[in-house]
Parts: structure tokens; C-alpha cells; sequence
């Protein structure tokens, strides 16, 4: 009986798979924070990219205390590091900074005229009737 000896393609599939999973988890102990999630229903207007930071600007109806709320779960969940919570202010919106890896995010979540107003003008964008705005920031640390 003649012995089967292991397929150089079985090798090689074997070794691709472990170089792959290897860049993953290498990118993930690094940093390398990856897109920051919106929250459920929120809708992209615009986005923009400067001096390495990437600025992300969102429209939703709905509480903003129900999207703060979310935040204080998700981002942990997905491994980032709260170190500021402003707080949720009725009318006015909140702050939260996170780190990661090398990576800092912020969340403004908005729902006063003001701020949204200035929003609009910043991305030149019209922002649907009775929306609150949730900006996204997230770049490398200073």
C-alpha cells in the first residue's frame, strides 16, 4: 500500500489561514480601532478626513439619552476605553472621549439648535426637520 503524504495546497491553505488570523489579532492588540459604530437608525450626512482624523456626522430621531446610553454600552463592548463623560444634558446633548490602542474617539451627541446649526454649516448639509446629530470623531492620539 502506498503512503499519502500531506498536499502542498493543504499546507499552504493551512498556513494562509494562520498568517491571516495572526494580521487580525496582531491589528487588534495594536490599535487599529476600526470604524466606530452608529447608533441603530442613524442616518450618515457626511464625512471628512483631516490631518489623520476622520470626522463623521449622523442625523436620528429618537431620545438623546437613548443614544447616549447605547454609546456607554457599545463602545466598551467593542473595546474602548471611556476617559470622559460629560454627562447626558437635557435639551443640550452629551460628550464622551475613548481611547484605544492608540486611537482616540469622540461622540458629541446633539439635539440643541445651536449646535446642530453649526453642524450643518461645518459639513454643508441640511439637516432633516426635527433631528438630533451624533459627530464621530476618531484619529490617532495627540
Amino acid at each position: 500500500m502506498k503512503k499519502r503524504g500531506i498536499r502542498p495546497a493543504a499546507v499552504i491553505a493551512i498556513v494562509s489561514i494562520i498568517v491571516v488570523v495572526a494580521i487580525g489579532a496582531l491589528l487588534l492588540l495594536r490599535g487599529g480601532g476600526g470604524i466606530l459604530p452608529a447608533y441603530p437608525g442613524a442616518q450618515k450626512l457626511a464625512e471628512q478626513s483631516f490631518m489623520g482624523y476622520t470626522a463623521r456626522l449622523y442625523s436620528f430621531t429618537g431620545p438623546c439619552e437613548n443614544a447616549y446610553n447605547w454609546y456607554k454600552s457599545q463602545m466598551p463592548a467593542e473595546g474602548w476605553t471611556l476617559d470622559y463623560d460629560g454627562g447626558y444634558i437635557e435639551n443640550e446633548g452629551c460628550l464622551l472621549n475613548y481611547t484605544k490602542g492608540g486611537e482616540v474617539a469622540t461622540i458629541l451627541i446633539s439635539e440643541s439648535e445651536a449646535a446642530i446649526s453649526t453642524q450643518e454649516e461645518t459639513f454643508s448639509v441640511d439637516m432633516p426637520s426635527g433631528s438630533k446629530t451624533i459627530f464621530l470623531t476618531q484619529g490617532p492620539e495627540p
